[in-house]
């Protein structure tokens, strides 16, 4: 087994849980900008939670490259590896750039509104709204990624072909989240929620085996 196979299944494996575990307890913001900042202001794990979800992102962008470690450089699905974890990283850098909003700008203007600076108001919905874009062009990088990923998964012998199936759900999902749904809306991160069952077993199967043959 690779020195970095371990450390980067558990690495991807508690990115994976810390990224999960913030998305479980996010409310969904609704209405204005002053309704949205009053739901950020009245939780008051808010930071907290989006810089656990941020810390988890980072290990996840690590951990996937779990997949190529022990790869041979023959090997006719690397270049499909690499392409695929490539856009999936860029993907989910653009996505955690709302989260990183929500971690600081969101949360401190919401903070100057409960102390009385209703300014903050409009300034909040306008880099909401790019944050929300970001996230949703992310989501639609993840996966295109995730779909290549699949491709390799399938044609990469001794890999088993539900990992294959699970990066294809993320990708189905993702695509449907980005297009049939306002980047308001939750199910426009399809992409990185679905993606979640690839991580877990892809660093299964990493720890389970000494390394992957393609």
């Amino acid at each position: 087994m690779n020195a970095l196979t371990r450390p980067l299944a558990l690495a991807l494996l508690l990115g994976t849980l810390l990224l999960a575990g913030g998305a479980a307890l996010h409310p969904i913001l609704h209405g204005d900008g002053s309704m949205e900042l009053g739901m950020i202001g009245s939780m008051a794990i808010w930071r907290t939670m989006h810089l656990c979800m941020l810390g988890g992102t980072g290990l996840i962008v690590i951990g996937i490259w779990v997949r190529l470690v022990g790869t041979p450089s023959n090997s006719q699905t690397t270049g499909i590896v690499i392409a695929a974890l490539t856009i999936i990283t860029v993907g989910i850098a653009l996505d955690s750039l709302n989260t990183t909003f929500m971690a600081g700008p969101a949360w401190r203007m919401a903070a100057a509104l409960a102390a009385g600076d209703t300014t903050v108001t409009h300034q909040f919905e306008l880099m909401h709204s790019v944050g929300l874009m970001s996230a949703r062009f992310g989501n639609y990088l993840i996966a295109l990624g995730a779909l290549l990923l699949g491709a390799a998964e399938w044609m990469t012998a001794g890999r088993p072909r539900w990992l294959a199936v699970l990066a294809w759900i993320a990708a189905a999902g993702g695509l449907v989240g980005v297009i049939f749904f306002d980047e308001a809306r939750p199910e426009m991160l399809g992409a990185v929620s679905l993606l979640c069952g690839w991580q877990v077993g892809a660093a299964i199967v990493a720890l389970q085996k000494p390394r992957a043959l393609n």
